[in-house]
């Protein structure tokens, strides 16, 4: 046998390992809860579900009180109210924007989510547009997907607190892997990306299996939200919106800026997950579905304004920290354990956080360019390369990823040069609503080591975070 034969037989080989692999994967999901289905023991942790699952599914290690306090209750009622007002604003869509506006920045109704976020995205006309593309996109994906291992690890990982997925290929879990294996052969050019699993599993909490697939594609491809930028490889809305969140903290929160840069605190460290799945699992799920309601409303200019929020109703206890670890668990972990303001609170910051951005002409980034944006024909088939199909891991960085490190260090040193400000956040009316003592001088900060700024750059290479961010 000649070598060039040898190497056809082996990547052959290697070929149907993956397409066994793949199809090994899909049986196990469309057996699902079937008692024949073979699932590992740490698959499916043990739980407690009476007195510690609160109203959106997720579990708690400490058990909820067993009675409500007379504010709950008050709650209950105005909510309850809510719904009404809801359902007959829904049974004439489209409202009057402000009345729209006035009431998703109240909070939409949870009860209400399903068919309120079907409409802001366009759901229903979507599915009524292309009948029959989502269940021709999942039989693709069970002879072409070359996402399938990595998705199912993702699925196998996420809102595992939920009961919705608590349970191993448990009908959302299904739906998940579905979805997310439909998605990577409809959007071939961008495929899949881990920030996905997170967006959809959100949706799917509300939505079925197809309403969920064209409420992502939706995300992704629209303009308002244009996620594909996040997801595709290079991210280039990641940096465009963290270049932008720089600049901001460098006109508006001065004091803090120059606290983050004296201790290597660069904004990707942080701001990922606020970014690519619009603050779920940094902050308390009841206000991340609260700013997922005013995103589906007013876009992605939102989350722009959610990260100056977080950052100015924290900025106390940031300063008060001295080093870049404790920051970054304060924001990344404590925060979504106990966000210290009720949610009404955060939100009402946030609208006057965003009136104040406006005014500055700061509330939207640059504008996107066109890698932001699919240029392929979505739902074409592209039959993938041989090292896809074969699922060789790459042990290099393409000319793509090598600049998005190159983006980490350049803005870092740009950050140390540019600390200036013509306005004081610190003594703005826009999230406190009340006027604070102006803080006065600028003093200049000396840097520390000018090679600091790599350790940023040698995360992406040595931690998860590689991973989440550049796809591999």
């Amino acid at each position: 046998m000649t070598a060039a034969a040898h190497d056809d037989e082996q990547q052959h080989a290697l070929v149907k390992r993956a397409d066994d692999e793949r199809e090994d994967i899909f049986k196990r999901y469309e057996l699902g809860l079937d008692p024949s289905n073979v699932v590992d023991s740490w698959e499916n942790p043990t739980f407690e579900i009476y007195h510690i699952t609160d109203k959106y599914g997720f579990m708690h290690d400490s058990r909820l009180p067993s009675t409500r306090d007379s504010q709950e209750v008050q709650r209950t009622k105005i909510e309850l109210e809510r719904d009404k007002k809801w359902m007959k604003m829904i049974a004439h869509w489209p409202p009057h924007p402000e009345k729209l506006h006035k009431r998703v920045y109240k909070g939409i109704p949870d009860r209400i989510r399903w068919p309120a976020w079907k409409r802001l995205l366009h759901v229903e006309e979507s599915m009524a547009q292309n009948e029959g593309v989502y269940s021709r996109m999942l039989l693709l994906a069970k002879k072409y997907s070359t996402e399938t291992r990595q998705i199912d690890a993702d699925v196998n990982r996420q809102f595992r607190d939920n009961l919705a997925y608590r349970e191993r290929y448990s009908v959302k879990q299904c739906s998940l892997f579905n979805v997310l294996n439909a998605y990577s052969i409809f959007n071939s050019e961008l495929g899949y990306c881990q920030g996905m699993a997170c967006v959809a599993g959100v949706l799917l909490l509300y939505m079925q299996e197809e309403e969920a697939f064209w409420a992502l594609n939706t995300l992704i491809t629209d303009k308002k939200y244009g996620m594909h930028g996040l997801f595709i490889e290079g991210f280039p809305k990641l940096t465009r919106f963290i270049d932008h969140h720089d600049r901001i903290l460098s006109k508006i929160m001065r004091k803090l800026h120059k606290h983050f840069i004296k201790h290597n605190v660069d904004a990707l460290l942080y701001a990922i997950k606020w970014f690519f799945v619009v603050f779920v699992e940094r902050v308390p799920f009841s206000l991340s579905l609260r700013v997922w309601d005013i995103f589906l409303l007013d876009g992605d200019r939102v989350i722009v304004a959610m990260a100056v929020t977080i950052l100015y109703l924290h900025k106390d206890e940031l300063l008060r920290l001295k080093d870049m670890d404790a920051i970054i668990e304060y924001l990344q972990v404590k925060l979504h354990k106990n966000f210290g303001y009720n949610d009404d609170d955060a939100i009402q910051a946030l609208e006057r956080v965003m009136k104040k951005l406006k005014d500055l002409k700061l509330d939207a980034p640059p504008p996107a360019k066109v890698n932001e944006f699919p240029t392929r024909t979505l739902g074409h088939f592209v039959e993938a390369d041989l090292e896809k199909k074969i699922g060789r891991r790459r042990n290099d960085y393409t000319d793509t990823e090598k600049q998005v490190i190159t983006d980490v260090i350049s803005r870092q040193e740009q950050n140390a040069i540019e600390v200036q400000s013509t306005v004081s956040y610190e003594t703005s009316e826009c999230a406190t609503g009340t006027s604070v003592a102006s803080h006065g001088s600028s003093e200049t900060m000396s840097l520390e080591d000018n090679n600091i700024h790599l350790k940023t750059a040698n995360m992406l290479q040595n931690t998860p975070q590689r991973e989440l961010l550049l796809g591999t």
